[in-house]
């Protein structure tokens, strides 16, 4: 999103935005985006636990689920999946009983496919192309139930929905990872970065966990992932995976970390995974994570980590042991 973008149209079409609408705005990325509102007559919509934390410390009201038939004004701010993008704009609608909803988004994020699909269904007067992105509006009452997503199950039986990782189909990486630890592990442990549970599902087959602490930073994956794992010995935590502290140093870690944050690449991030796995483990724990073979993993498992080696792996993937954290 752009904040030079939504103040033009203010600016421009000022008229549209009253001061006094109670506004609800989903899917901000960062509270600098949410500048041009009054924070007091502001709701954002945000599962994202680590910008969930940036937006309430500025001072903006968060909320998980939206109430309905309560706002005057919703501003969207269109994410990467497009039925992602069509299921908020059908949550707009329906907390927006009389009143204007904006939709705003890059172009890298679809935004153009997502108003052509749009004004088949609303009136749409005026379209504001600028900073590589487009915003444009429509009144409510407008019925738009046909963009509403709901979980629908894959291969597996699993549980998923649209924006989470792996929605379509089980995730090949992960799926090389939990064909091997679906046995051996022992003890308690973590799955950092859980998602919608597959590797968790995949541990539990074996008896010999005693408990697993579950952590997930989008709640939308972790609900899914509560469907997913019906099992007293997982521990789910909605948190941000970097700033997680184990009760007691664990037995095992297993991952399949991120190196893309809020749609942009940042391959740093599963380097920042491999330090937390570090720290929580006991001095004999062991880490046991899959990743794209061109990352260079492998110096950062070196400087935390007295051994590790390759388990398996193919053209695309690797799946790593490592053993003996060093603790800095």
């Amino acid at each position: 999103m752009s904040l030079e973008r939504i103040k033009f149209v203010q600016s421009k079409f000022g008229s549209l935005f009253q001061k006094s609408d109670l506004t609800i705005f989903l899917n901000p990325d960062a509270p600098s985006y949410c500048l041009s509102f009054a924070f007091e007559r502001l709701v954002a919509y945000q599962t994202f636990y680590p910008v969930v934390d940036q937006l309430e410390t500025a001072g903006i009201k968060c909320v998980q689920n939206i109430p309905e038939q309560k706002f005057d004004l919703a501003i969207v701010t269109i994410p990467k999946s497009k039925k992602l993008a069509r299921h908020f704009i059908y949550l707009a609608t329906k907390a927006v009983p009389k009143g204007l909803i904006v939709i705003d988004g890059d172009k890298t994020s679809g935004v153009e496919s997502v108003i052509r699909d749009l004004k088949k269904k609303v009136k749409i007067d005026t379209v504001v192309s600028k900073a590589h992105g487009k915003t444009t509006w429509f009144k409510t009452p407008i019925n738009l139930d046909e963009y509403k997503d709901i979980p629908s199950r894959i291969g597996g039986g699993f549980e998923t929905q649209a924006g989470v990782f792996s929605s379509d189909e089980i995730d090949p990486a992960s799926k090389l990872l939990g064909d091997i630890i679906s046995s051996g592990l022992s003890g308690t442990g973590a799955d950092l970065g859980g998602g919608w549970g597959y590797l968790t599902a995949r541990a539990l087959e074996t008896k010999d966990i005693r408990e697993l602490h579950f952590i997930e930073a989008d709640l939308r994956a972790l609900t899914l992932a509560k469907s997913n794992v019906n099992d007293e010995r997982v521990k789910f935590c909605w948190g941000n995976a970097l700033q997680w502290e184990a009760p007691k140093p664990l037995d095992f870690i297993i991952m399949n970390p991120p190196f893309h944050y809020m749609g942009r690449a940042l391959p740093r991030l599963g380097a920042d995974f491999i330090k937390v796995a570090s720290r929580n483990l006991k001095k004999s724990g062991s880490l046991l994570m899959v990743a794209n073979r061109h990352l260079p993993y492998e110096d950062i498992i070196k400087g935390h980590f007295r051994s590790f080696s390759e388990l398996s792996g193919s053209k695309k993937f690797k799946v790593i042991c490592a053993e003996n954290p060093i603790k800095l």
